[in-house]
């Protein structure tokens, strides 16, 4: 079986949500899955950069150290984790560009047998968990990778365990494929 692929696609404005997709990854890694990271950039970096003061120097950073995510990372993945800030949904602008490239390829049935999963929690991660179930994706959220770090895990614990729990299923999805 080849080897899984796992692409972690994140908006970070701080470096906080980077820290839990870099979790995420961590855990596709442990479970023997290739990464890839991708950071969705900011429409306007210098309007960011006046917006968020206080993150001028993660921005800079982020802005230099990684690319967005394209159709050729998507294609090439068994799992697709999402990372996000609590305060952005699935429906916020800076997502749009990458929603609407997996709508057209969900369309033409290119993300039949990859996991969706998704690192934090609150409101706009469910919407995350919402939007990449309408696209055909088995979707996980790190919420349900605290039963095997247990409750009192931390969120970065449960991001670990949810890279690896993804790889698992994309493994198990393959391995069911096979005829």
């Amino acid at each position: 079986m080849a080897q899984t692929i796992a692409v972690v696609t994140f908006y970070c404005r701080s470096g906080a949500t980077e820290k839990l997709a870099t979790a995420a990854a961590v855990g596709a890694v442990q479970a023997r899955a290739g990464i890839r990271m991708r950071r969705m950039p900011d429409a306007d970096l210098d309007e960011a950069l006046k917006r968020f003061p206080q993150s001028v120097e993660a921005l800079r950073r982020m802005h230099r150290e990684y690319v967005a995510p394209r159709e050729a990372d998507v294609l090439a993945a068994d799992v697709l984790i999402f990372g996000t800030p609590s305060d952005v949904s699935a429906s916020a602008a800076v997502w749009a560009p990458f929603f609407a490239v997996l709508e057209k390829l969900q369309a033409e049935g290119k993300l039949a047998g990859k996991v969706g999963a998704v690192v934090g929690d609150g409101e706009d991660t469910r919407s995350f968990a919402s939007a990449i179930g309408r696209l055909g994706l088995h979707p996980l959220t790190s919420a349900e990778s605290a039963d095997a770090v247990g409750d009192a895990a931390s969120e970065v614990e449960r991001a670990v365990a949810l890279g690896r729990q993804a790889v698992g299923v994309a493994e198990a999805m393959k391995q069911n494929a096979r005829p």
